[in-house]
């Protein structure tokens, strides 16, 4: 079991978030989480991030770049603890190619090729969302917990950043607010509503009535 949670109220600056929350996710699943802004998701995954800290690589909703630092560099950040200090310095001002190399197959399944060593703070919100998908998958752990990843994504950058997701990351909590987006690619949903989860199902189970309940849980 990747998490389990037995009738827990989740707060963030002590107030109460979401009430009486009871789940189980298993290793391998993809679970999409849906509800508007305020439904709780970004509280889920902090809870669920703050269990497995050591397991899990943590894309917040804020992304967490440093924006005067280039592509690449945000990217490696991902594994500064693995290195030296000296190491780092220089792979700051004047990076090895061995260390490029491991980052290149990275940017390029991201579509990122030619932003390389730019500076995150000249890049579109898009690009910005990608950078930290790619700092994510450098991190290489086994589960992603991820609050609104694409959300300035187009259909098509959308749909290959979540394969290429799916292709990384053994166990994915991905919140988002596309009902199709999500029943197409993950295994489950879970619908936020009013600080309780009214809707947990897997996508292959769900009835027309289930996908009326998920797009009201996002309006």
């Amino acid at each position: 079991m990747a998490f389990s949670l037995n009738d827990e109220s989740i707060s963030y600056n002590d107030q109460v978030i979401l009430h009486s929350v009871s789940l189980d996710i298993k290793r391998g699943e993809r679970v999409a989480l849906l509800g508007k802004s305020g439904s709780g998701k970004s509280t889920l995954i902090k809870k669920l991030y703050e269990s497995k800290k050591q397991e899990s690589s943590y894309i917040p909703q804020d992304l967490g770049l440093v924006e005067n630092l280039s592509t690449y560099n945000n990217i490696y950040i991902a594994k500064l603890d693995e290195f030296s200090t000296i190491h780092n310095l220089i792979n700051l001002i004047n990076p090895a190619q061995e260390d490029v190399n491991d980052v290149i197959d990275i940017i390029d399944a991201l579509e990122l090729e030619d932003k390389l060593f730019e500076k995150v703070h000249s890049l579109s919100g898009g690009q910005k969302q990608r950078v930290a998908v790619g700092r994510a998958m450098y991190e290489n752990k086994s589960i992603l917990l991820a609050d609104e990843p694409i959300s300035a994504l187009d259909e098509y950058l959308s749909s290959k950043v979540i394969t290429t997701l799916k292709e990384s990351f053994e166990t994915i909590v991905c919140a988002l607010h596309n009902v199709e987006l999500a029943t197409k690619n993950f295994d489950r949903v879970i619908g936020l509503k009013n600080s309780k989860i009214i809707i947990d199902k897997k996508c292959s189970e769900l009835s027309e009535d289930d996908i009326q309940k998920l797009y009201y849980v996002c309006e």
